[in-house]
């Protein structure tokens, strides 16, 4: 081997050991925005829908002679598992090709599991649960895409938040002031024809299906990002 071909060898290694480079929050915000902008109805149709499934327990207690503090506990619950459902659907219709069935039971499964963990957590942390929630979001995203078991997707999903902090945080904060002036902007809207809490459960579901499949959006562009899978194909089936 001579000198030259040895020197392009030791120059090419750590070139192809280098990570790869991380794309800007700004274009992954665009990205998200751009692709709920495409395909806003099949989104909106299909967070309405997981709304309508989660509101049912809701539902079911008040018609029971459930309490407001009971309903508002079981909402916790069941919007939270909504919303990772939701996800779950997002990651499953963006892969390349066809996740096999197996892999779509464990997506919801998992979501399920998680949305009753972030539960907990806003029930016994309340406002400070925000903190916390990031560490659980790459659960759904990493079962749907076949990185991980069910058993160890919480655990990969912590160590992959906690190794991008600042970048799984600020999305995080970006959805989350994201997510504010809408749920302002509905509850205003429907003010104007209701009660205090009525607006506020009015405006809250008005609000979801714009809030919801930004997010999952958001959320399986960096997922994408930070681990380099291609979890959206070229003809995203999300349309």
């Amino acid at each position: 081997m001579t000198e030259a071909e040895t020197q392009t060898q030791t120059d090419a290694g750590p070139a192809a050991d280098a990570p790869p480079p991380r794309t800007p929050l700004s274009d992954l915000f665009a990205a998200a925005v751009h692709r709920f902008g495409s395909v806003w109805a099949d989104l909106m149709v299909a967070a309405v829908a997981a709304l309508i499934l989660a509101s049912l327990p809701v539902v079911l207690i008040r018609a029971t002679g459930g309490t407001v503090p009971e309903a508002v506990g079981i909402a916790i619950f069941s919007y939270a598992i909504g919303y990772f459902c939701l996800l779950g659907w997002v990651m499953l219709r963006g892969l390349p090709e066809r996740a096999p069935r197996r892999r779509v039971v464990w997506t919801y499964m998992t979501a399920v599991l998680v949305g009753i963990l972030c539960g907990a957590l806003v029930a016994l942390f309340q406002t400070y649960a925000v903190v916390v929630i990031p560490l659980f979001l790459f659960a759904v995203p990493a079962i749907a895409a076949g990185d991980v078991g069910p058993a160890r997707a919480i655990l990969h999903s912590g160590a992959l938040a906690s190794r991008n902090f600042s970048r799984t945080w600020l999305v995080w904060l970006i959805t989350v002031l994201f997510s504010a002036p809408v749920v302002l902007a509905m509850f205003l809207i429907v003010s104007a024809f209701a009660g205090n809490t009525t607006s506020i459960l009015a405006g809250i579901g008005l609000a979801v299906p714009i809030i919801w499949p930004f997010s999952a959006l958001f959320v399986r562009a960096l997922y994408g990002d930070l681990t380099g899978r291609v979890v959206v194909a070229p003809q995203d089936r999300t349309a």
